[in-house]
């Protein structure tokens, strides 16, 4: 990102903070202002819906979903108390311990890694791999290949090298990962054959396929590899003070939530509908397609367990991308108290 993305996207920040920043203080009137930052996922499609569905409204909530650049951008207006709710992901919430500050998941968004590898068809063939190959072996067949990423340090980074050494290999030898930035530039790259392979959350992966030009062999969304299943990947995320003050607050939140998560399964065709509104350019039909996609990997409820946290952590620690774990435990990074019994 250039430094004048970086500049700009702060002066928003800022700006925002300025112009709500009584919004939740005074709170005397029947409605509270929330702002929620996030970096355009469909994993938060429940939040969208909750919000362009009016369920928030009818909660007391006007919330003001706008889109950050990264999640250092949004971590830092979180923690700064410029925004309330972020997307975060348990290695943010590890690495703000360390320093001294806490936040707190009160809803998690996925219950496995949602990411989704596409391969080029005549590279699959080559390999002689397809969803039904053992996942060892289309691990094994990611050796010697051009595998795209969206930068170094992403997700897409950390999920790949994993992946390669899941084989035996190793990522800076074995394989060229090659950062290409943004999904469009991923999937032009598999187009022209720069790449033989790239995973991204829905839809990118299935436009490859649905065009012809890509096959998707490993769809962590559908649980195919094991250690990433029943894995809290990312999750909702507020300041452990703003927690503590707000709790009534953030159960409304929640039941907005959920209400559109009921809804994203019962009426899928609806859910389109609503969140259109946070995707106005988006076609339809890919919406669609992509919400089809990511449904399975979604939490039902946002409900998080030790057990979920400590599957994430340990990945952490054994990737070395954090020396120390910490406790799993509810209270310490995460809680379900918002969340109706």
């Amino acid at each position: 990102m250039s430094r004048r993305r970086v500049t700009a996207a702060l002066a928003v920040l800022v700006t925002l903070a300025v112009a709500g920043s009584s919004a939740i203080a005074t709170a005397q009137g029947p409605r509270v202002r929330l702002r929620e930052a996030h970096t355009g996922t469909l994993f938060m499609a429940p939040v969208y819906i909750a919000e362009a569905a009016g369920y928030m409204a009818e909660e007391g909530i006007d919330l003001e979903l706008f889109e950050v650049d990264s999640g250092a951008l949004g971590i830092a207006a979180l923690v700064s108390g410029q925004v309330q709710l972020f997307d975060a992901d348990p290695f943010q919430a590890v690495n703000l311990r360390k320093q001294g500050r806490q936040i707190l998941f009160i809803y998690n968004l996925t219950r496995r890694v949602t990411l989704d590898m596409v391969m080029h068809p005549e590279v699959a063939q080559a390999k002689n791999i397809s969803r039904s190959t053992p996942i060892a072996q289309r691990f094994a067949a990611l050796r010697g290949l051009r595998l795209g990423i969206t930068s170094p340090g992403a997700a897409t980074d950390v999920y790949m090298r994993y992946y390669l050494r899941r084989a035996g290999l190793n990522p800076d030898r074995d394989a060229q990962i090659i950062g290409a930035g943004s999904g469009a530039n991923l999937l032009a790259a598999l187009r022209t054959r720069q790449i033989d392979a790239f995973h991204l959350s829905a839809p990118t992966p299935y436009l490859a396929e649905r065009d012809g030009f890509g096959t998707v062999v490993i769809k962590s969304s559908a649980g195919d590899v094991p250690e990433l299943d029943n894995f809290m990947y990312t999750g909702i995320a507020v300041h452990n003070v703003f927690a503590n003050q707000n709790a009534d607050l953030l159960r409304r939140w929640v039941r907005a939530v959920n209400r559109a998560n009921q809804l994203m399964r019962r009426d899928q065709a609806a859910a389109v509908t609503h969140l259109r509104k946070h995707f106005p350019r988006q076609d339809p039909a890919i919406l669609a397609l992509a919400l089809r996609e990511i449904i399975p990997a979604l939490s039902e409820d946002g409900r998080i367990t030790s057990a979920m946290l400590d599957k994430h952590l340990q990945f952490l620690l054994d990737g070395g991308q954090i020396t120390l774990k910490p406790s799993a435990a509810e209270g310490i990074l995460w809680t379900n108290r918002f969340i109706g019994r």
